[in-house]
């Protein structure tokens, strides 16, 4: 879906990537400084290779060297998402969203207003003005008026960034619910590597180095699923945690014991009640650190979610360990060193997995925080 083969030299900084990648969602991620705007400008049509290929789609080519192929910006068909957003402020949402799907061909539109409302769950905010948004709000606007314009990429500049905890796991549910049911492919930019192995299948890490003449050079130093460049990405960037994203429906709603039911496949999830209704689509979120993992007969404990299965893989970064468990969806844990070789942890062993309920994120699809205060008020 996405090639790039390419070489651009700006004063000081060179660019050299090399990225092929069929997967609906690739992401970029690497350090401050290591190209990953230059590369989205290059994709854009606003700065320009020295040579190399740019190709979407599989067969079309935005820049070509060899045959002189140079698309021009307004004609690439790319949907962009900026972390500000860029909204026109004098404009009513529905206006904002339909900008740029009044001004391409009849022949060109691929996605209808009615589906993108739906799928981003805008139809009760298209009356609104931009400034009596929230946050949240405004980033999926911003989305779904670059997916009005049928692009034949998505590209999506960090835009989780700037968000709180709460608006962040809600824009992220978004954009898997995109991914779920779209067949756009999409550029996903990021420094956050929890961002990226939530949402993308293939990653390319981006590294920039500097030689004695004080030139950096920026390149590709990995490319591949994000599980398979974690150890590489850790050296160059911080990775702070890695989370788990389950998608499930709301099964059931205990209000007097506080708790959920989440029915996601081949398992059952308790998550702390949260303005939930029996049947919503939600996601489930916990980080991997917040597992326990435990080996031969259980005690009995507290905890809402113990699940049995079997230890899949081992990736070993520094002093910590990630273990890969499948128990009916394949779940991330860290332990240490110490815990791998306390609890004689191999490939194919049975473990149990034990969360706790509040521990657990969900955010249901179509229950907007905001508008559920308001409706209550």
């Amino acid at each position: 879906m996405l090639e790039l083969d390419f070489k651009i030299t700006r004063g000081v900084f060179d660019l050299d990537v090399s990225v092929s990648s069929r997967s609906q969602v690739t992401g970029l991620i690497g350090p401050s400084g290591a190209g990953k705007t230059t590369l989205l400008l290059a994709l854009m049509g606003i700065i320009h290779p020295h040579s190399g290929l740019i190709r979407v789609n599989g067969s079309t080519d935005l820049f070509n060297s060899e045959t002189g192929a140079n698309v021009p910006t307004e004609r690439r068909r790319l949907g962009v998402v900026f972390q500000d957003n860029l909204l026109f402020p004098h404009l009513s949402v529905r206006k904002n969203l339909l900008f740029g799907y009044e001004r391409i061909a009849p022949s060109q539109r691929q996605l209808q207003p009615q589906d993108i409302f739906a799928l981003l769950d805008l139809k009760r905010l298209l009356d609104r003005g931009v400034a009596q948004l929230s946050g949240g709000e405004r980033r999926r606007v911003a989305i779904g008026r670059a997916l009005l314009t049928s692009p034949n990429v998505l590209l999506l500049d960090e835009p989780l960034t700037g968000l709180d905890g709460k608006l962040r796991d809600r824009i992220l549910a978004y954009l898997l619910r995109l991914k779920n049911e779209l067949s756009i492919p999409m550029v996903y930019v990021s420094h956050v590597f929890a961002d990226i192995s939530a949402l993308c299948d293939t990653v390319a890490l981006m590294v920039v180095e500097e030689d004695s003449d004080h030139r950096k050079h920026s390149r590709v130093s990995a490319l591949g699923h994000p599980h398979d460049v974690l150890a590489a990405a850790a050296k160059v960037i911080s990775v702070d945690s890695i989370e788990n994203i389950i998608e499930g429906r709301i099964a059931e709603v205990d209000s007097k014991g506080g708790f959920s039911k989440v029915r996601a496949q081949n398992l059952m999830i308790t998550v702390t009640a949260d303005n939930h209704r029996p049947g919503q689509g939600c996601y489930v979120t916990f980080r991997a650190d917040e597992i326990i993992l435990s080996v031969g007969e259980l005690p009995r404990l507290s905890s809402r979610n113990i699940w049995p299965g079997k230890v899949v893989s081992f990736e070993r970064l520094r002093d910590r360990t990630i273990v890969t468990v499948d128990v009916g969806q394949r779940v991330r844990a860290v332990v240490t060193e110490q815990a791998l070789s306390e609890l004689e942890l191999e490939q194919g062993k049975d473990v149990h997995v034990i969360v706790k309920a509040n521990a657990m994120r969900t955010v249901a699809l179509g229950a907007d925080e905001d508008f559920e205060n308001e409706m209550a008020g």
